[in-house]
């Protein structure tokens, strides 16, 4: 079988399409806003639960737990760098 190449290895991209490279600048941007809008509507909701339940040992143990994970990867980071 001989290759034909009027349609093969073609791929529509970005680059070669206006109205795609506008659909996923918006796509892209609405995904993002999205994110940041989400974060900024729960922020009072997640102080207040945590003003609720400042005095839980449970809630202490968690942050410690994580600290000390967050400072793991950031000692790991390092390391592998």
């Amino acid at each position: 079988m001989a290759c034909n190449d009027t349609n093969m290895g073609q791929i529509q991209t970005a680059q070669s399409n206006n109205m795609l490279s506008a659909l996923v600048l918006l796509a892209f941007g609405i995904g993002h806003c999205a994110v940041i809008v989400g974060a900024g509507t729960l922020t009072k909701k997640v102080q207040n639960y945590f003003n609720w339940s400042s005095q839980s040992p449970a809630l202490t143990l968690m942050k410690r737990v994580c600290g000390v994970l967050f400072i793991l990867g950031g000692v790991y980071l390092l390391y592998i760098s």
